[in-house]
């Protein structure tokens, strides 16, 4: 069986590698992973940079940000590593957040929570906090199960529920349709048709 590239993947959090682990699968063999860095927020990515790029000259590496308030895809990439990066890093900027993505499935997000599909914009990289989105969007669930994971709790702090990340990583394996959603979201269509070039120099 012919195996890909070795690839480690470097995110902010748990729910990005999900979601690039299921965009890595449409072009299997040609990305391996092998291992996953990060998942401790945006402030880890920022300063290894410069050495995940050196390190690119061995390994193929995905890495994937959040926008959230830092202008353009562009400017972000600027502001953490001004030099050019080497062919085998990709560097991929979500639009607003992660959550955009997988709200640009609208048919699917809204049959998975239950709510009217409506409520949803057509483009979902205009909704300027997708995750808060979510949270008031599962305030219309008509499913018990994913009010209770993704709502905070009451007199708790924290912004999400207690199985956030679980209940939209099990949407993300069984029912987000990226395809469907990329005519959606313009960055996640500038990844996958990034994913899709993708040639590995060693």
């Amino acid at each position: 069986m012919t195996r890909g590239a070795p690839t480690v993947l470097v995110v902010e959090d748990v729910l990005s590698e999900g979601v690039l682990r299921k965009l890595l699968r449409r072009f299997s063999p040609k990305f391996s992973v092998v291992s996953c860095l990060g998942k401790e927020g945006y402030g880890f990515i920022k300063k290894n940079l410069p050495a995940f790029n050196e390190a690119a000259t061995r390994n193929c590496f995905v890495v994937m940000a959040d926008l959230d308030d830092n202008g353009c895809a562009a400017s972000l990439r600027k502001l953490w590593h001004s030099a050019p990066f080497h062919p085998n890093l990709l560097f991929r900027v979500a639009v607003i957040e992660v959550e955009a993505w997988l709200l640009a499935d609208r048919r699917g997000f809204a049959r998975y929570l239950a709510v009217d599909r409506e409520r949803i914009p057509r483009k979902s990289q205009d909704i300027r906090h997708p995750k808060e989105f979510v949270v008031e969007l599962a305030r219309r669930s008509g499913k018990k199960p994913v009010r209770e994971s993704l709502l905070p709790r009451t007199g708790r702090r924290g912004r999400v529920g207690p199985d956030y990340n679980g209940c939209l990583l099990r949407y993300v394996d069984r029912h987000w349709n990226f395809e469907a959603a990329r005519r959606n979201s313009d960055s996640l269509d500038r990844a996958l048709r990034a994913f899709d070039r993708y040639r590995p120099r060693f």
